[in-house]
């Protein structure tokens, strides 16, 4: 009885930690996105805004965060590192986030 107790506390464990990696990596995705969104913003700012959100929450960067800025839109894909207990999960999540660019309008176009 003692095994199948462990067993499943130990899926619930896991499910948490997946679930909490899921949120990190979905806030860090949203910092890099926003902060590629930007009127004259880089790839390399919004590389450097992941890092800084990874830190903040204290998460760890399975891959470098792909980040890409069209004309009318900034996305960035993060991929979170996450300690398993259990063989069978996954060892990161990864969160893509998708939000438009921010656009200048002179006061003669409104």
């Amino acid at each position: 009885m003692f095994p199948v107790i462990m067993t499943v506390a130990l899926v619930a464990v896991q499910a948490g930690i997946f679930l909490h990696g899921a949120n990190a990596a979905g806030h860090i995705a949203a910092q890099g996105a926003m902060a590629a969104a930007s009127l004259r913003a880089s790839e390399d700012v919004a590389v450097r805004a992941t890092k800084d959100a990874a830190d903040a929450v204290g998460a760890r960067l399975a891959a470098v965060p792909e980040i890409s800025i069209t004309r009318s839109q900034a996305s960035a894909r993060v991929s979170v590192a996450i300690p398993r207990a259990m063989p069978f999960f996954p060892e990161s999540v990864s969160r893509r986030v998708v939000v438009p660019r921010e656009r200048y309008i002179s006061f003669l176009e409104r």
